[in-house]
């Protein structure tokens, strides 16, 4: 839906505006909505409201401001003052007096008095805020990007709120925004009450609690210092257990270990740090094993920019590191002092999860012994299997050993199958926009079972007619449309998650994984 297309028009009288904000903040009061929401969301509840008000249609993009501000008011209160960022527009200046000077943030306030930034500038940053006055968006997605900020308060005209409500919404960033009672680039009029009101509204409401995404990611890295590492899995020393420890250490973001901490500090009301850690080791574990495995497989001498381990140690060396940190996976849950039923239920998950990624794995082994392309359904098939299938055993395994409910881990479960799909879909679309069409049968590339899809029948070798089939039969647009697809329903999957921490926190990540694609 293109939102360009709405009158981007704010009432002129203080009394409608004041009754279109309190008629739609009691109509949410009632009809409790949790976000994130849609534009699409949006824009169906200000329908509602216009016809049961009978409000004037063009003042929608108003009224869909004032809805968004409702749904996210009691999250961005509950957010600390010291985690917000307050945007203020240059056009508030006064022109005629205004000697600010300027950097690549925007304008930096000299607090003359001139004018009602100094105050607001003055005001929130006595608050903790992080003050940003700019006339653009850039400079917001790229501080929200790096993760220090949790809510944002943006003040501007009409038609920067809905860029900006294009970005906070990519990232599910709880946001409040302010429209300017006037346009025109230059001395412009804002509610100064309004922006006052939401300045200083701080709340302690425990449901609407953030999980602080940046703290679990430093946690998780943490973990994998080598002293640290080294007592988590009580080694002295042996040579075989050295090299499991040097492939621990090796490269890597640490993102299955941090989906655990997140799905454990979620729902776990006193996280315990030992228990945390060997959780996340555990699956770092299996992950390394399988790379260690698929290497050998591959025939692989390289990985993150090293010799792989069968390439420096031997293939029997290599296949024995990865047994032993399949074993270790297990030994670290299954020694845990969790209760009974929380380790049976932690390891039913990591089998589970292993198990498919060796059926998954199998079926590319075979497909590629027998010189096949795999069909669409067989492919995803495998995607789940394997890519899907991590993800489900991080976030399941954190959740479960936190005391998630049967509900949030059916929710994660269908998180997870989506987005890993939809990784792996993202990960052949880059190999083949990225390396030239580098799509040999080996990869597997959803392309190449797009492509057959469409034609029964091609030479799979011969490169530089798959290229050209691939560009006349609009495979790579079909692509991006089956990832935007599993994208969404990624996205949709969380609706049935409660938890609302891990819900927002899981919302970021798609956006964070998927921002050229959403």
């Amino acid at each position: 839906m293109n939102i360009a297309v709405l009158d981007l028009i704010v009432p002129e009288i203080k009394e409608t505006r004041a009754e279109i904000r309190g008629k739609v903040e009691a109509f949410f009061r009632e009809n409790r909505i949790i976000p994130p929401i849609s534009y699409e969301g949006l824009f169906d509840f200000a329908d509602k409201l216009i016809k049961l008000y009978s409000w004037d249609e063009k003042y929608r993009a108003f009224i869909m401001v004032c809805c968004g501000n409702s749904i996210w008011r009691n999250v961005v209160g509950s957010v600390p003052y010291n985690r917000r960022v307050l945007l203020l527009p240059q056009c508030l200046k006064n022109s005629r007096l205004c000697k600010a000077e300027y950097d690549e943030l925007g304008l930096l306030c000299r607090e003359c008095g001139e004018c009602n930034i100094s105050f607001f500038l003055k005001e929130a940053e006595k608050l903790g805020y992080e003050v940003l006055v700019t006339d653009g968006t850039t400079v917001t997605a790229q501080l929200i990007e790096t993760g220090k900020i949790d809510a944002v308060i943006g003040v501007g005209c009409m038609e920067v709120l809905q860029k900006l409500f294009v970005s906070v919404n990519k990232y599910a960033i709880p946001s409040i925004g302010i429209p300017l009672l006037t346009c025109g680039c230059k001395d412009t009029i804002a509610d100064l009450d309004w922006i006052k009101e939401e300045i200083f509204n701080l709340q302690e409401k425990k449901e609407f609690s953030i999980l602080d995404s940046s703290e679990i990611k430093a946690k998780t890295d943490s973990i994998f210092i080598e002293k640290h590492l080294s007592n988590i899995l009580g080694y002295n020393g042996d040579k075989t257990e050295r090299i499991a420890l040097k492939s621990l250490l090796l490269g890597g973001h640490r993102f299955r270990p941090f989906l655990a901490l997140l799905g454990y500090e979620a729902f776990c009301k006193q996280p315990i740090e030992s228990i945390a850690n060997r959780m996340a080791v555990s699956v770092e574990c299996f992950h390394k094993a399988s790379l260690i495995h698929d290497d050998i497989e591959d025939n692989d001498d390289k990985r993150y920019g090293v010799d792989t381990v069968h390439a420096e140690y031997g293939t029997p060396i290599a296949i024995n590191i990865g047994d032993l940190l399949i074993g270790e996976g297990y030994r670290l849950i299954a020694e845990s002092k969790l209760a009974p039923e929380r380790i049976r239920d932690g390891l039913k998950i990591i089998a589970q999860g292993h198990k498919a990624l060796s059926i998954g794995q199998g079926a590319e082994l075979v497909a590629t012994k027998n010189g096949e392309i795999l069909s669409l359904n067989a492919i995803l098939k495998v995607f789940d299997n394997k890519t899907a299938a991590a993800f489900k055993v991080s976030l399941l395994l954190g959740a479960t050993v936190g005391g998630a409910d049967k509900k949030s881990l059916e929710a994660l479960d269908m998180f997870s199958h989506n987005i890993g799909i939809a990784y792996q879909i993202m990960d052949d679309l880059n190999d083949y926009q990225g390396q030239n069409g580098d799509i040999a049968i080996r990869k597997f590339s959803i392309l190449l079972s797009l492509l057959l899809e469409k034609i029964s029948t091609f030479d799979s070798v011969d490169t530089n007619r798959i290229m050209e089939l691939i560009k006349t039969n609009s495979i790579q647009d079909d692509t991006e449309t089956l990832l935007k697809q599993y994208i969404s329903e990624a996205k949709s999957s969380l609706d049935n998650l409660d938890n609302f921490g891990l819900k927002l926190a899981l919302h970021e990540i798609v956006g964070k994984i998927f921002k050229d694609y959403i």
